[in-house]
């Protein structure tokens, strides 16, 4: 299974879950967390990579990449904070009202 395969076994259900609940997700928030995520990735992604921490198998990924780190690296970065997000509405931990007491 190559890695973009996998990250659309995830990215896909949990897109359309967020679309379902799109009035309900604080979207500024998460694009925020986005960004900073990719660019936190780009960097230390890339570094580890060099530095021959990690390395990836050349036949499972596309060979799109930002620098050094597939592009499919970036998915977790992409995920994250919607999954974060979604979570928190479902369970109930972002009402701040239920902190204030």
């Amino acid at each position: 299974m190559t890695y973009f395969v996998m990250n659309v076994f995830f990215l896909v259900p949990l897109l359309v879950i967020g679309l379902f609940m799109r009035k309900q997700l604080p979207w500024r928030a998460i694009l925020l967390a986005t960004g900073a995520l990719l660019i936190i990735t780009a960097v230390f992604d890339n570094l580890i990579i060099g530095t021959g921490i990690v390395a990836y198998d050349e036949e499972l990924i596309s060979g799109i990449k930002i620098g050094l780190a597939p592009i499919e690296d970036f998915s977790y970065s992409l995920a994250g904070p919607l999954l974060v997000a979604i979570l928190s509405k479902v369970f109930g931990l972002d009402n701040q009202e239920k902190s204030k007491r």
